[in-house]
């Protein structure tokens, strides 16, 4: 807490912000672009923070299991913070900065901190949103029993399965009246095969089903009880979201049949929609006729790879989905939704639409000046996204172009690209600019291998005008410009940016659409003056500085790097026994365990390793300290690049100190010459001095 002002003193003014009434600082709050800032603004007095506090709690996002038990601590002895929380999310096996920890404990972290969040559910008298992100540990039930007591505003909860499913009779499944549900299949749900049952058949005589679910209510499996929950108890449902990995067919009849008058938000894994086996040819049907009753949804994930029995969009009916304007997944499912047309108006005698093979982008409709079939997608539709990386072909502009062009109203593309040996990728983003001419926002992965250089790039974004914001994540090209220098090229190009990003991640072969740790990132956000001139580019730039030995790792992918690490430690294990052996120790040293993975932020060498001797002391601390030879070492760094030419009469100019001291490559190459010209002056001393005598 901040130590109270004297108020009671005559002479004590408040400031002026202080007087503001506490609506309106919050609004402001609302609108900072971080929570650093929102926590700076708190901190300018205690009055602030009063009425400030209600934002910066807002939504409080917990990873690890230290943090949360350390956050969730704090929020049960502090209630008048905890009131304020409207959206808790906890990620008790999710480490941020993995270290060294005890492992006799970490299998209970998923009871430890569902118990600190049952203790704290008293306070949360706000709580509208609730997550629990867990891998395969099952949280303590009693945590559901407590938030769906004591929060009478929880209207959103999101939870995961792992190796371990909740019992039937769990807590998790007496929720009512639901706004919103989400479920994450995690991978051990798969590794155990624990697949959906073929339980319940659809609802045709909602009384009959009522009856059958209150006799077999103690006995039906653990999906059946949550299929219950959503589709009895829950008729208010606004957003529904089930995703995993899987794609094997399942019986989803049962959700299929399901219809919520307020559904918003859809969100399906190739669990549940990919389901149209040979031999449950009525399923694919169902779910477009799910799709038909619900003209509520504005926002539909069709999540999951494209497996070979895809779904027949075009079945629906043109008049279907007429409030979409979110789409994402394979841009074959966008090309069904887009040629959909009306069955009556098939020539007569002729067969009925067979479903249609899902083709590869490259082999999809080369006819480009074919009319579309106008549908309501041509007005609403504002943000489409492709999870899944697209070869580059010769007709891929082509197959692009012809499905967006009719998509009037597009503001927001999403798409990743595998590039090819010896194609012209350049080509491609030309056809994205002349098919979305009024594109606000634009996020383009290239991955596998080099593919253009940034000027090239700058030069193909002058035709969207409207540009606000773009992401940009590609393989670095042999004698690419520094990325700053690049960035500067792209906002001179198209000044109307706002805030774009640009990654440089490793190249790599295959087609997996896991997401590719950057090796390079950098934000950058331009500032132009009155007249929209560009004037300065204010850069984060985080990278990681490679150990020469990495750079092969690095460049090969992720199964490279997981045997130069391997080697690595098996030779500082080898070492390790050696000065054991030398220091007459008896015993084996043993190395128990280690691993290499891949963390968002870049690259991640986790070791845990745990060495025994008959001494009783372990080597683990002393193993790990020196695996730290074979991790990146991360580097974050910020400065302001100025846009304009250095005989500009508004550019100050700077003298050789504040060059000496400046965060930039200038600054670097200036104290870089400063430093040989002072080794070269004491050369020059020595021999000097040397003759002199």
């Amino acid at each position: 807490m901040y130590p109270r002002s004297p108020l009671s003193s005559p002479l004590y003014a408040p400031p002026a912000l202080d007087r503001l009434p506490s609506e309106i600082l919050l609004e402001v709050a609302n609108y900072l672009p971080s929570r650093s800032d929102v926590l700076q603004l708190s901190q300018v007095s205690s009055v602030m923070y009063a009425k400030v506090v209600p934002a910066l709690y807002a939504t409080v996002d917990l990873h690890g299991a230290e943090q949360c038990e350390r956050t969730l601590g704090m929020l049960q002895r502090c209630p008048d913070v905890a009131r304020h929380i409207r959206r808790l999310a906890v990620h008790p096996e999710h480490e941020v900065d993995p270290r060294p920890h005890d492992h006799a404990r970490a299998w209970d972290n998923a009871g430890i901190v569902s118990r600190c969040v049952m203790k704290l559910a008293p306070h949360l008298d706000a709580l509208a949103q609730f997550e629990w992100d867990g891998e395969d540990m099952l949280p303590d039930d009693r945590m559901w029993t407590e938030l769906r007591s004591r929060c009478p505003r929880l209207g959103h909860i999101g939870t995961t399965f792992g190796c371990f499913l909740p019992r039937p009779t769990s807590s998790l499944f007496q929720f009512t009246d639901l706004a919103g549900f989400s479920l994450t299949l995690k991978d051990g749900f798969y590794a155990h095969s624990l697949h959906l049952p073929s339980r319940g058949g659809s609802i045709a005589n909602k009384e009959e089903y009522l009856a059958l679910a209150d006799e077999e209510s103690e006995s039906e499996p653990v999906f059946s009880r949550l299929w219950d929950m959503l589709i009895l108890r829950c008729p208010n449902l606004e957003s529904l979201r089930i995703v995993g990995n899987s794609s094997e067919p399942t019986d989803a009849t049962r959700l299929y049949g399901a219809h919520w008058p307020k559904l918003d938000h859809l969100a399906l894994g190739a669990l549940l929609w990919n389901s149209n086996a040979p031999i449950q040819g009525g399923e694919v049907a169902d779910f477009v006729a799910f799709l038909e009753r619900h003209p509520t949804i504005r926002s539909l994930h069709l999540l999951g790879r494209p497996g070979s029995n895809t779904i027949d969009l075009s079945m629906l009916s043109p008049e279907a989905l007429p409030n979409l304007k979110e789409f994402n997944g394979a841009f074959n499912l966008l090309r069904m939704l887009v040629d959909r047309v009306h069955h009556d108006d098939a020539p007569v005698g002729a067969n009925p639409p067979a479903a249609p093979v899902p083709l590869p982008v490259q082999n999809a409709n080369t006819h480009h000046n074919q009319h579309v079939p106008c549908t309501s997608l041509s007005k609403t539709l504002q943000s489409v996204s492709f999870p899944h990386a697209m070869h580059l072909r010769d007709l891929t502009p082509i197959a692009i172009s012809r499905v967006l062009v009719s998509l009037h109203a597009l503001t927001s593309v999403k798409v990743t690209f595998a590039i090819q040996g010896g194609y012209d990728s350049t080509n491609v983003f030309r056809t994205i600019v002349a098919s979305c001419p009024h594109l606000l926002a634009l996020d383009i992965t290239c991955t596998n291998r080099p593919s253009f250089f940034l000027d090239a790039f700058a030069n193909s974004l002058r035709g969207l005008s409207r540009l606000r914001t773009l992401s940009l994540s590609l393989v670095r090209m042999p004698g690419e410009e520094p990325m700053h220098i690049g960035a500067s090229r792209i906002a001179l190009a198209n000044p109307r940016l706002k805030l774009f990003s640009i990654s440089f991640i490793a190249a790599h072969s295959g087609s997996s659409d896991v997401p590719i740790p950057p090796l390079e990132r950098g934000t950058f956000n331009l500032t132009c003056d009155a007249h929209g001139i560009p004037v300065c580019l204010d850069v984060s730039q985080r990278y990681t500085t490679l150990w020469p030995w990495q750079h092969r790792a690095a460049i090969a992918g992720a199964g490279t790097i997981q045997g130069e690490y391997a080697s690595a430690s098996a030779g500082l294990a080898e070492w390790f026994a050696a000065v054991a052996a030398a220091l007459g120790i008896e015993g084996p040293m043993m190395l128990l365990e280690s691993s290499v993975g891949v963390a968002p932020g870049g690259l991640r060498f986790s070791t845990g390793p745990r060495l025994t001797t008959s001494f009783g002391f372990g080597f683990g601390a002393l193993v790990a300290a020196g695996l730290e030879l074979v991790r990146g070492k991360p580097t974050a760094r910020r400065w302001r690049y100025d846009l304009r030419p250095s005989g500009h009469p508004d550019v100050a100019q700077k003298g050789i100190a504040e060059l000496l001291v400046e965060r930039s490559p200038a600054g670097e190459e200036a104290r870089l010459m400063t430093f040989c010209m002072s080794l070269m002056l004491l050369t020059v001393w020595a021999l000097v001095s040397k003759t002199m005598r």
